[in-house]
């Protein structure tokens, strides 16, 4: 077979090398206004999960006056409340995340604290993540997937050249999560839904939801804690999820192809005798 005959057969599959995100917020991981990154510095600045805060809060800082847009989704209201959620005494409002689709694992550089309004926060860790990222199709999943990739190219411009999306990308796609999908409107369940579209499997976008309910129970015990410490703290959490993953993928894709082939030998024998 020719190289340009390769090629051809490799561009007609592409989306089984697509890269599946999904991004989204917890608010039950706070923390309190105690100590500073002088007096509690954090052992591993960005060379984890968390992004480096330093240029993270840098960036934040410069990007104040952006006026964070209302949502025209009117059965969604979370972007409407952002700024309502009470945050007094509280130095972050809750933690911010980009999360592999596929495997529930957590990126690197992909995670950081939330303060008032959320775009600018999920916009950063959305590029940093993506740094130097080479694929040919990207597919998104957010809860506010709808109104958050209106405007995302346009914010891309404020950010530096290192942090901007490659010109590799053929083939961009916004989704909501399934569970979430059905508190939009009529527009956003068409227009934004995995079952729509083909190329994504049975994917439900839902994997920042698994992934809190592991690290929720300790939220209690990092909201006291200063803020390296705090992230060092959840970055183990991250790297052990990440790690149990790895070593546990092999056994879960066994069962799954059991679990495969039991249905499809059910399927058969109910359509023979149907």
């Amino acid at each position: 077979m020719s190289l340009s005959g390769i090629v051809a057969d490799i561009d007609t599959i592409s989306w089984l090398y697509g890269l599946f995100l999904a991004i989204d917020a917890n608010f039950c991981l706070k923390r309190k206004a105690v100590l500073n990154d002088s007096v509690d510095p954090s052992l591993s600045s960005g060379w984890a999960y968390f992004v480096d805060d330093e240029a993270y809060k840098g960036f934040l800082d410069s990007n104040l006056d952006n006026a964070q847009e209302k949502s025209t989704c009117l059965s969604h209201n979370t972007m409407n409340m952002a700024n309502m959620k009470p945050n007094c005494g509280l130095a972050a409002t809750g933690l911010g995340t980009v999360d592999c689709a596929r495997h529930n694992m957590k990126w690197p550089n992909a995670v950081g604290d939330l303060q008032k309004g959320m775009y600018v926060n999920m916009d950063y860790l959305f590029f940093s993540t993506l740094r130097h990222m080479v694929t040919d199709t990207l597919n998104i999943s957010y809860d506010i997937a709808c109104q958050w990739h209106k405007k995302l190219w346009h914010h891309m411009a404020a950010f530096p050249v290192s942090m901007q999306l490659l010109p590799t990308f053929k083939t961009i796609s916004f989704f909501v999560p399934k569970f979430h999908l059905p508190a939009h409107i009529k527009e956003c369940q068409t227009s934004f839904s995995f079952n729509f579209k083909s190329g994504v499997g049975w994917t439900d976008g839902e994997a920042p939801e698994r992934s809190w309910a592991n690290i929720n129970p300790i939220a209690s015990s990092t909201k006291e804690m200063g803020p390296g410490a705090r992230r060092d703290t959840l970055d183990d959490y991250f790297g052990d999820s990440n790690w149990k993953k790895v070593v546990k993928l092999g056994e879960f894709i066994f069962f799954d192809i059991i679990k495969s082939v039991f249905a499809l030998t059910s399927f058969i024998i109910r359509s023979y005798y149907a």
